[in-house]
C-alpha cells in the first residue's frame, strides 16, 4: 500500500507490512464490547462493568471557572513570559543553547513559542508533535478531557492507590507534575481537588488561559521534555502524563527520565490513544483503499477513511522525528521492567470509547454514558483529522486528496456508518524506595471534598 506522503521521507509503511493488522492489541484476554459498555481491560482484571460515575456528569470541578482564549489571533499578542525572573524557576541543562523554560509572568513574547502553518498555529519547540495550539484544538481537548475523565472514572485511574499518595502529611510539601498539559483542563481540576498540592503544569506552547484567574498552588511552564527533566528530579509525589506519545521522540527513554523526577513512592500515571480503530477489542478496523495501494492485508475497499487518516497522520508523526508505535509497544509493556520502579505496584490496561452515539446498555444510565461519550468521541474526531491536515500538507498530500479524505471521513462519522471504537491506554506505578527495594507504605488517606470511588480500576470493566 502505498502513502500519500513524500515516498523519500516515509520511514516505513504498508507496502513493507507495516500494516495495521501486523500489531496485536495488547489485551488479547478481553471479550468484545457486544454494546453494553465502554470496554476495558484492566491488567488481569475480570471484574464486571460498573457505571459509578454519573451519565452526563464528568468530573470537571473548577476548570469550568477559567475563562479560555480562543481566539489565536490575538490570545499570543497581549501574554508575554519570563525565563530568568520566575516563581519556582531552575538553571537548565548545561548542553541547553539557551533556557528553555518559560514560566507565566512578564518579558518574553508569546508568539515567540508559536508558528503558523496552512491556518493553523502549532509550537516552535518540537517539529515532531504534529497537532496545532489554537482554538479549534483547545476546544477538542478540553471534549478529550471529559472524554477520558469519564471512561476512567475520574480524574486518574488507581484513584485510591492516587487518593493516598497525596494525602496530607505534616511538614510535607505535595507536589503534581502535569507534562503535556494543553489547555490546563487537568492541572486546574487537580489543584482544586487538592489544595494542599502544589500543581505544575508544562506544555509545548503557552495554555490558553487568564493567569490572574490562578489558584495559588497552580502554575504552568513551557518546555520540551525530550531535552531531559534532570532539574525536576526527586520532587513529585504524583506525575501525569496524556496523550503526548506523537511528540516524544524515545519514550522509554523520557519515561524513565519522568521516573527519577519521582520523590520515593510517588507515583506515574501515563495515559495515551492508540492511533488504530477497532471493531472491538481485538480487531482493528481496516483502512480505506487508494488509489495505487497493493493487494495486502490491512486495507480494504469497505475500509474506514477515519482509519487511514489515522494511519497517514502516524506516518507523517515517523518522518517529523517521533517513533508511534514504538512508543506504543513501550507503554502496553508497562511498568513492571523499570529498574527504579516497584514491579509489585504496576498497573496497565486499556478502555475504548465509542465513536458516535450508537452504543447501547442494559439500562437508561448507562446508555446515555456511553452516547454522552460518543458523541463527544465523534466531536473529538470531527476535530483532529482536520488538525492532521497541516502537517500531511507539509510532508506531501496535496490539498485535492485531503478534501477528499475530509469529506469521506465527516460522512464517515456524522452517519454513524460504522461501529469504530477508538483505544486509550493507561499505566500507574510507584517509585521503589531506594535501589530494589519495595515502594514505602502507603499512608492512610484523608477525607477530601468528593467521594473517593471504591476502585483501583477505571469504572468500564469486562
Amino acid at each position: 500500500m502505498s502513502s500519500h506522503l513524500r515516498a523519500e521521507e516515509r520511514q516505513s509503511g504498508p507496502r513493507r507490512g507495516n500494516t495495521p493488522d501486523a500489531h496485536r492489541a495488547a489485551s488479547a484476554n478481553q471479550a468484545s464490547p457486544s454494546g453494553t459498555s465502554l470496554p476495558n481491560a484492566d491488567q488481569g482484571s475480570t471484574t464486571g462493568a460498573r457505571y459509578d460515575q454519573p451519565a452526563l456528569a464528568p468530573s470537571t470541578v473548577g476548570a469550568s471557572s477559567f475563562q479560555r482564549s480562543h481566539n489565536h489571533t490575538t490570545v499570543y499578542s497581549g501574554r508575554t513570559y519570563d525565563s530568568q525572573n520566575a516563581q519556582g524557576y531552575r538553571p537548565r541543562r548545561d548542553n541547553d543553547d539557551m533556557a528553555s523554560v518559560y514560566s507565566y509572568v512578564s518579558t518574553r513574547g508569546l508568539r515567540e513559542f508559536v508558528k503558523e502553518m496552512h491556518g493553523r498555529i502549532f509550537n516552535r519547540l518540537n517539529d515532531a508533535y504534529l497537532l496545532p495550539s489554537d482554538d479549534e484544538e483547545w476546544n477538542r481537548l478540553d471534549k478529550q478531557h471529559s472524554v477520558v475523565t469519564i471512561a476512567m472514572g475520574g480524574l486518574y485511574p488507581c484513584q485510591e492507590t492516587v487518593e493516598a499518595v497525596l494525602s496530607p502529611v505534616d511538614g510535607v510539601e505535595k507536589k503534581i507534575l502535569d507534562l503535556g498539559c494543553g489547555t490546563g483542563s487537568w492541572a486546574i481540576d487537580m489543584a482544586h481537588r487538592f489544595p494542599h498540592c502544589t500543581v505544575l503544569g508544562i506544555d509545548l506552547a503557552p495554555t490558553p488561559l487568564d493567569t490572574s484567574s490562578f489558584p495559588p498552588n497552580l502554575s504552568f511552564e513551557i518546555d520540551d521534555i525530550n531535552l531531559g527533566l534532570v532539574h525536576l528530579r526527586d520532587s513529585f509525589d504524583l506525575i501525569h502524563m496524556r496523550c503526548v506519545m506523537g511528540g516524544i521522540k524515545d519514550m522509554r527513554k523520557t519515561l524513565e527520565e519522568i521516573q527519577a523526577c519521582l520523590k520515593p513512592g510517588g507515583m506515574l500515571v501515563v495515559i495515551d490513544g492508540d492511533y488504530r480503530l477497532y471493531k472491538d477489542t481485538t480487531t482493528i478496523y481496516p483502512l480505506a483503499k487508494l488509489p495505487g495501494d497493493a493487494d495486502v492485508s490491512g486495507v480494504s475497499e469497505d475500509g474506514s477513511w477515519m482509519s487511514r487518516v489515522m494511519w497517514e497522520a502516524h506516518e507523517a508523526c515517523n518522518i517529523a522525528g517521533s517513533n508511534i508505535e514504538k512508543s506504543k509497544e513501550v507503554v502496553e509493556r508497562g511498568f513492571w521492567s523499570h529498574p527504579l520502579i516497584d514491579p509489585e505496584t504496576a498497573v496497565g490496561g486499556h478502555v475504548l470509547c465509542p465513536l458516535g452515539p450508537w452504543a447501547t446498555a442494559d439500562d437508561l444510565i448507562q446508555t446515555q454514558t456511553l452516547q454522552y461519550v460518543g458523541v463527544l468521541m465523534r466531536q473529538n474526531f470531527l476535530s483532529i483529522h482536520r488538525a492532521y491536515r497541516a502537517i500531511l500538507q507539509k510532508h506531501g498530500v496535496q490539498q485535492q486528496d485531503l478534501d477528499e479524505w475530509t469529506k469521506s471521513a465527516d460522512e464517515e462519522l456524522g452517519k454513524a456508518k460504522r461501529k469504530v471504537w477508538a483505544r486509550f491506554m493507561f499505566i500507574c506505578a510507584r517509585r521503589r524506595a531506594g535501589p530494589k527495594l519495595p515502594a514505602p507504605a502507603l499512608p492512610t488517606p484523608s477525607s477530601l471534598s468528593e467521594p473517593v470511588i471504591d476502585s483501583s480500576q477505571p469504572p468500564f470493566a469486562t
